[in-house]
């Protein structure tokens, strides 16, 4: 395995580099277009992605491009970026992944997302049309029943003076047999 030294009171542990049939930069990776039929029963905006990415048959993150970020996060923030990518390839290396195989895991998951996105997307752009429909509906029902309102109140003044016309003719014609006039 390697032995240890000692420098200033610290370990070091020298282990033997091992060759890796690595690319030196992505451009030797394909890049492939991924079209995906995306599933997505509901939206809980809480546990979204995880979601998507078990109705997908996504949550082995163990393969995937998340293993990128995890290699990335262990390296020191100081560490050139050509220098920190040469050294996640090697590693992903050791995991038996290939650039290649992360790339195209990356890709599917972003037509993934984009399709959940335009699956969300278009759900809800339907949801809030019907819903301005029905407020457009709800609106014209309530100017029709503001109209109703004003006729039942018109109805009622025109009703109260001619009743009231009346009252005050039978009255009269009471006063004036009764003698009260």
């Amino acid at each position: 395995m390697g032995f240890f030294k000692t420098i200033k009171g610290a370990f070091i542990e020298e282990v033997p580099s091992e060759n890796y049939d690595i690319p030196t930069d992505l451009e030797s990776v394909e890049t492939v277009a991924v079209e995906t039929d995306v599933e997505l029963e509901g939206v809980n905006t809480n546990t979204l992605i995880n979601d998507v990415y078990t109705q997908n048959d996504l949550f082995d993150m163990s393969h995937s491009i998340f293993k990128v970020e995890e290699l990335i996060a262990s390296l020191p923030k100081e560490m050139a970026t050509d220098t920190k990518r040469a050294s996640v390839l090697a590693i992903l290396g050791s995991f038996n992944l290939t650039a290649t195989e992360i790339v195209e895991d990356g890709e599917k998951r972003v037509g993934v997302l984009k399709g959940v996105k335009d699956k969300i997307d278009t759900g809800c752009k339907f949801t809030i049309a019907d819903k301005e429909a029905q407020i457009e509906e709800f609106k014209k029902a309530i100017e029709a029943l503001t109209v109703e309102i004003a006729n039942e109140h018109e109805k009622m003044k025109k009703s109260d003076e001619i009743v009231s016309a009346e009252i005050a003719k039978v009255e009269a014609l009471v006063n004036f047999v009764g003698g009260k006039n």
